[in-house]
């Protein structure tokens, strides 16, 4: 059995971290921790999909042989395993262990770890102005949120 390696952070370096974990060290567990449901997408094509020349927000999360990057691909084609809308609530460094939240189930639970990554990106700074809450006023850090613009300009 390997190491077992657990990356919290599902949208570009954490996949891209598990996948090439898996090409050179085939026989580690590998897991993807994160609370979206939507993962491993091309964050930077979000403008492209607002602004009409990527149709398919989809298409920012498939392959290019068009196969979804969801969990079951990721389980299938790579051996790793992702824990979609799922939080690490806090990380247990001296027992190596993360303490995570089911956000369906609200099932509390833990995963131990050899190797822990973090790969939680950033989040938007909203300026403290009047009028920086009205609507029509987007901030773009994930996709859920260019799906939201899109569908308001709509």
């Amino acid at each position: 059995m390997g190491k077992r390696i657990v990356i919290i952070g599902g949208v570009a370096a954490g996949p891209k971290a598990a996948c090439r974990t898996m090409r050179l060290q085939p026989d580690a567990q590998v897991t993807v921790i994160d609370q979206d449901s939507l993962i491993s997408y091309g964050g930077c094509g979000i403008p492209y999909y607002v602004s009409g020349d990527v149709a398919d927000e989809k298409a920012l999360r498939s392959t290019s042989f068009h196969m979804l990057r969801d969990e079951a691909f990721f389980a299938k084609a790579k051996g790793v395993k992702t824990l979609t809308s799922t939080r690490a609530t806090a990380i247990d460094r001296k027992n190596k262990k993360v303490e995570i939240l089911d956000l369906k189930t609200g099932t509390k639970g833990d995963i131990a770890y050899d190797t822990l990554m973090l790969a939680t990106g950033s989040q938007p700074v909203i300026l403290p102005i009047p009028g920086s809450t009205a609507d029509g006023v987007f901030t773009v850090n994930d996709l859920h949120k260019a799906i939201a613009i899109k569908d308001s300009v709509a």
